[in-house]
């Protein structure tokens, strides 16, 4: 239980009266300060009153999805105020109604059965979450991690579990070869911010289909996909300290010769950070076993990396990464599977 805890307000909303109760009682036992509501009306005229931290609600009151409403309440009436929904309801545990959580404002979506911890530590989450949508008061660097790590975790990656861990991995190479480019630390830890976060607007597309599909993109889908770089920019939050960080995730996907998006930019139009991000991306991505495609060799790899110096990518960043693979490239390449693994996921070499 930490400081955040003391004085926190938490409205609690299930029509299992014994549930929540006893939820209510072991957050309580955490520090938080409860009010319960068993009914979609009591919760309503509760928001319409008092302005809580955190609402935490089943979707399904009553028989109905009713839980939506109290989102969009709560979204609507106190727009600081988190949501978390959970539901009893398998049927309703899909990735449509995931996203449309996300979307609807919801900062996670659980199913019961919820440990009282695990749901403490969620709303905990959920407020450290929050406070990157203010504009002020100094957020620690780590601190700062652990925000991105979380609402990655909560959203683009419960939608496609094969990226597990592509943004932490991609965060450790882009700080080494950082180091090799000579970036300052200030800046390094940014960029570290950016990789954590660069696919986070994924999640914001209209159809999250293409994440999962077996064989290449339409040119719609292809053209849909391209507009995740200037969503993550602009859905991560309006933070001062993250500025620089959305601007180097806004430019991820552009590409030296200027055939990349979103904005086509060329060359040293691309901020440094940018260009070792959009060369870093690439390689763990053809590390990775998605639903397209197989993992790649590591000598596949690196031709392909070299073929794309003063093309795709920066050719002095690209020699650098290079060598840098030919220090830990077959230790990198292990990496994605062994992620999956932690996360019980079939993976094939």
């Amino acid at each position: 239980m930490g400081a955040m805890d003391a004085g926190t307000s938490v409205l609690l909303v299930d029509d299992d009266e014994g549930l929540l109760e006893l939820l209510g009682a072991a957050l309580e036992r955490q520090g938080f300060h409860l009010t319960l509501a068993a009914t979609q009306a009591q919760a309503l005229r509760l928001l319409e009153t008092i302005a809580f931290d955190a609402v935490v609600c089943d979707v399904c009151l009553d028989g109905g999805a009713d839980g939506a409403d109290v989102l969009e309440a709560a979204r609507r009436l106190h727009p600081q105020t988190v949501v978390l929904l959970i539901t009893g309801y398998r049927q309703a545990w899909d990735v449509n109604r995931a996203v449309a959580a996300l979307k609807g404002g919801a900062l996670d979506y659980l199913q019961k059965p919820i440990d009282p911890e695990t749901l403490g530590a969620t709303i905990r989450g959920a407020l450290r979450e929050a406070r990157l949508h203010a504009r002020d008061g100094h957020l620690e660097f780590m601190e700062l991690v652990d925000i991105l790590s979380e609402m990655v975790a909560n959203s683009i990656e419960r939608v496609d579990p094969y990226t597990a861990g592509h943004g932490e991995r991609t965060r450790k190479y882009c700080r080494i070869l950082a180091e090799r480019c000579g970036l300052e630390t200030t800046v390094t830890e940014r960029l570290e911010l950016a990789a954590i976060a660069h696919d986070y607007g994924k999640i914001y597309l209209d159809d999250l289909g293409f994440l999962t599909k077996k064989g290449p993109l339409t040119a719609d889908e292809y053209r849909a996909v391209q507009e995740h770089p200037s969503l993550g920019a602009s859905k991560l939050g309006g933070h001062s300290q993250l500025k620089e960080v959305c601007h180097y995730v806004a430019e991820h996907h552009e590409r030296w010769d200027g055939s990349g998006y979103p904005h086509r930019l060329a060359g040293e139009q691309i901020s440094l950070p940018g260009r070792i991000l959009g060369v870093v991306e690439v390689f763990d991505s053809l590390a990775t076993r998605r639903s397209y495609k197989d993992v790649w060799k590591l000598p596949k790899t690196t031709e392909f990396l070299g073929a794309q110096r003063g093309k795709a990518f920066d050719p002095e960043v690209c020699n650098l990464f290079l060598d840098l693979l030919g220090e830990h490239g077959q230790e990198w390449m292990r990496a994605p599977q062994e992620d999956l693994r932690a996360v019980g996921l079939e993976c094939r070499a």
